[in-house]
């Protein structure tokens, strides 16, 4: 079944516009909805029953593609790069890096992990923006033990150049030889975070592993592959779309 979407909503899927510009288009009579002039952007429409057209075309929703990538260490989430570092697109195949996707949640140059690519502009700010609440797990190897009054640290927040910034939840996996092995959660992704929380408390990061984010899991992909969404992680993306919907009302 179909879903119903706000007009500027359906522009902006079709790849006719930005939601801001869909609004401007609108409101300039531009916009017919079955064969009558569009007068509000906040009017619903059917993609199987209604006719949307823009200066006399008819629009359909684009394909949209959503998958799972594992970045692995060394490429920038980026189309290019003046310094002319490897990027993400360098390493995709080219089916898929020549597909209009771009990264959810980006990873440094120096971390890797699992990112979500999309060519869904609706879905991407959903799952960036904060009031999503949207859960992230990063694996961390690090330098110094991460004893007990770390880990509260983490827990109850450092201050950072940028603003506090606090763990929701801190996992030791492992502490041998100086080296510390955990997993830590955070419901933001500013630049940097997790290393930079690290670094508050006396930890230097080796390496940054991200391996979760939301309903979405890493499992055993390789750096590198990538992978069509499962079952339950489409069904949680649905829920998530809903959300979008309800919210834009």
């Amino acid at each position: 079944m179909e879903k119903k979407f706000r007009l500027n909503q359906f522009l902006s899927r079709c790849g006719a516009a930005s939601r801001r510009k869909a609004d401007d288009l609108i409101a300039s009579g531009a916009v017919k909805v079955n064969g009558v002039v569009a007068a509000h952007p906040g009017m619903r429409v059917d993609p199987s029953l209604d006719k949307v057209q823009l200066e006399g075309k008819t629009l359909h929703l684009a394909r949209r593609v959503t998958l799972v990538f594992h970045k692995p260490k060394g490429t920038l989430c980026a189309r290019s790069d003046p310094r002319r570092r490897k990027t993400i697109y360098d390493v995709l195949p080219h089916e898929i890096a020549s597909l209009p996707v771009q990264s959810v949640g980006r990873l440094d140059f120096d971390s890797s992990g699992l990112l979500i690519l999309t060519s869904d502009g609706d879905l991407h700010r959903l799952l960036e923006h904060p009031s999503s609440n949207i859960e992230r797990i990063y694996q961390v190897k690090a330098r110094g033990e991460l004893d007990s009054i770390r880990q509260t640290q983490l827990l109850e927040g450092v201050e950072l150049e940028d603003g506090p910034a606090r763990a929701a939840r801190v996992e030791v996996i492992r502490v041998s030889n100086g080296i510390s092995v955990f997993r830590v959660s955070l419901f933001e992704g500013r630049n940097r975070e997790v290393r930079r929380m690290c670094q508050a408390v006396g930890l230097e990061v080796l390496e940054l592993k991200r391996v979760e984010y939301g309903p979405f899991r890493l499992g055993n992909l390789l750096p590198g592959q990538w992978r069509d969404l499962t079952s339950a992680e489409q069904h949680a993306l649905d829920r998530l779309e809903q959300h979008l919907i309800q919210r834009s009302t």
